[in-house]
């Protein structure tokens, strides 16, 4: 069973958040819906929403947020519910400047959009005919509100620094519940980081063991980038942790994609070191965190 090492968390990682928001092109149709349930003699059976620009218009910017969203979940820790992530301090350099450059890469996807949306708005007249109303289109300046990327940082919480003016016992309380939310924070983000390596290693045994699967070279690659990043995510410098992860990279990231394709004596050596890996993580992986 894996311990989680006694730190200060507040003192090597922040909180931090990633909120993306875009134009939905999309327009509820009241009469188009009320047409095809009377059509089929239904009711409350769902709703019609026109899709007001064609999609692949704005398929740039979507692909940007996914990529940056994707990025903002690879590179922090879970903390709550609400999308608020853990981001170490070790990592705070790398994920900035990445997401520096996502934000200019959205935001420069999102004024070519601006640029040509008065023309696609021409072009649904033909295409939505006799759906097309010209009040469901707002105006560009109002698209342009409708788009944002921000990403806000905040302290971890931190319960010396806890002070207000209440009663000694409840005071007590409120600090006790803060340790207690930090601490469980700390064995999940630890957690998923065991379970993120084994993830890895688990999907190669099972590609490698198999002569006749078939993989990407993916494969080896995202294991690649686990272990480069997870020294900067290791917030409690989990010594074992390290240690799994400098196995993993010594055995089963030093091979190319042809070459355990092309190599059956290679590709059975990775499967094995692969499968003997996951039997020493056995003990730190499927925890349940009280």
């Amino acid at each position: 069973m894996a311990t989680i090492p006694s730190i200060k968390l507040s003192n090597k990682a922040m909180l931090v958040s990633l909120n993306i928001s875009s134009w939905t092109a999309r327009r509820y149709d009241r009469k188009v819906t009320k047409k095809v349930e009377d059509e089929f003699n239904a009711k409350d059976s769902g709703r019609f929403n026109k899709i007001l620009i064609s999609l692949d218009k704005i398929k740039g910017i979507q692909k940007v947020a996914s990529e940056a969203r994707d990025y903002h979940y690879e590179q922090t820790l879970p903390w709550g519910d609400n999308g608020t992530r853990i981001l170490p301090s070790a990592n705070y350099m790398t994920y900035t400047a990445h997401v520096r450059e996502l934000k200019a890469k959205f935001e420069l996807e999102v004024s070519a959009f601006l640029n040509v949306y008065p023309t696609l708005k021409e072009d649904a007249k033909v295409r939505l005919n006799g759906m097309y109303k010209a009040e469901d289109y707002p105006s560009v300046e109002t698209i342009a509100d409708k788009y944002s990327f921000r990403v806000s940082v905040l302290p971890l919480p931190d319960a010396e620094d806890f002070r207000v003016d209440l009663q000694e016992d409840e005071t007590g309380k409120i600090q006790r519940e803060i340790e207690s939310r930090v601490a469980e924070a700390q064995a999940n983000a630890m957690k998923d980081l065991w379970n993120r390596l084994h993830e890895k290693v688990s999907r190669m045994a099972d590609k490698l063991s198999d002569k006749n699967s078939i993989f990407r070279d993916t494969l080896i690659q995202n294991t690649i980038d686990l272990c480069n990043i997870l020294p900067r995510l290791n917030i409690t410098n989990d010594p074992k942790l390290e240690e799994m992860r400098r196995e993993v990279e010594n055995k089963l990231c030093g091979y190319a994609p042809q070459e355990l394709r092309d190599n059956e004596h290679d590709r059975a050596m990775a499967a094995k070191d692969a499968q003997r890996i996951l039997d020493s993580m056995s003990g730190y992986v499927g925890q349940k965190v009280a």
